[in-house]
């Protein structure tokens, strides 16, 4: 037996005839589509095999909007919330309602005590005299009470109806002492107890029987006269004045000399 080689020669494999080279298979063309608007909000369908292109099928939603849809919708979405702030605002801004305050108000006077009333101070306006329906015919009297203003001193006074219209008011107290003068309408009674002949009522000082006469002045001083002058007796001066005023139907007393 014949042995064998450790390492028998191998052969090359041979390599395959050079041939003629297959045939590129020819380029397809692509049809050339016309340019398509696109729409960044709308992305591009791919295109499968089988699919027709067409109209694709309008799609709901925001998808469906356009641009101007969008921002039209957002301008009416910021006015409502514009308008919605604005009234709540304004619901915030507003003062609280008048009854409450006006009940607090009413509650406070009520627990607050009345004030108390001032004291009535009698001035000369507040002294009434007469009416016009008491003096309304000549020599009609009236006895009243002055009160002075200052001292608050209480007068007897009278006011008399001349025959011109005039007032005269007078104190009743005598200008020199304590006696109290009286007004005499009784002519006859004139003539006898006092011994004087009058024409019309007089008024007397029946301590000393002076007789003033209503429708005279007489002197007080230098430059000064008062009603009633001395038409008989000893006494120095007419009686004391006081000053009446018409208000109304009022006759008040509102000063003395």
């Amino acid at each position: 037996m014949t042995p064998m080689a450790a390492n028998p020669p191998t052969k090359p494999p041979e390599a395959p005839a050079a041939g003629p080279s297959p045939e590129k298979p020819a380029e397809q063309k692509v049809e050339q589509k016309p340019e398509q608007k696109t729409d960044r909000f709308r992305p591009e369908m791919p295109e499968i095999p089988g699919v027709t292109s067409g109209a694709r099928p309008s799609r709901g939603g925001f998808a469906s909007l356009s641009t101007e849809q969008i921002v039209q919708s957002a301008a009416v979405v910021a006015a409502v919330v514009f308008l919605t702030g604005l009234i709540i605002l304004r619901a915030r801004s507003k003062p609280p309602a008048a009854a409450p305050a006006a009940a607090d108000a009413e509650t406070t006077e009520q627990s607050a005590p009345p004030p108390a009333p001032e004291p009535v101070i009698e001035t000369p306006e507040a002294n009434l005299a007469a009416t016009e329906d008491q003096l309304s015919k000549p020599w009609a009297a009236h006895k009243f009470i002055f009160v002075k203003p200052v001292t608050q001193d209480k007068i007897d006074a009278m006011v008399i109806r001349l025959p011109n219209g005039s007032l005269w008011a007078f104190s009743l107290q005598a200008p020199l002492g304590r006696c109290e003068l009286e007004f005499v309408t009784d002519l006859a009674v004139l003539a006898s107890k006092y011994n004087y002949n009058a024409g019309h009522p007089m008024v007397v000082n029946p301590c000393d029987g002076t007789v003033y006469d209503p429708l005279k002045i007489g002197p007080l001083g230098t430059n000064t006269w008062a009603r009633g002058e001395i038409v008989q007796g000893s006494a120095l001066r007419p009686p004391i004045s006081i000053d009446v005023k018409v208000r109304g139907r009022s006759i008040v007393a509102d000063g003395i000399e």
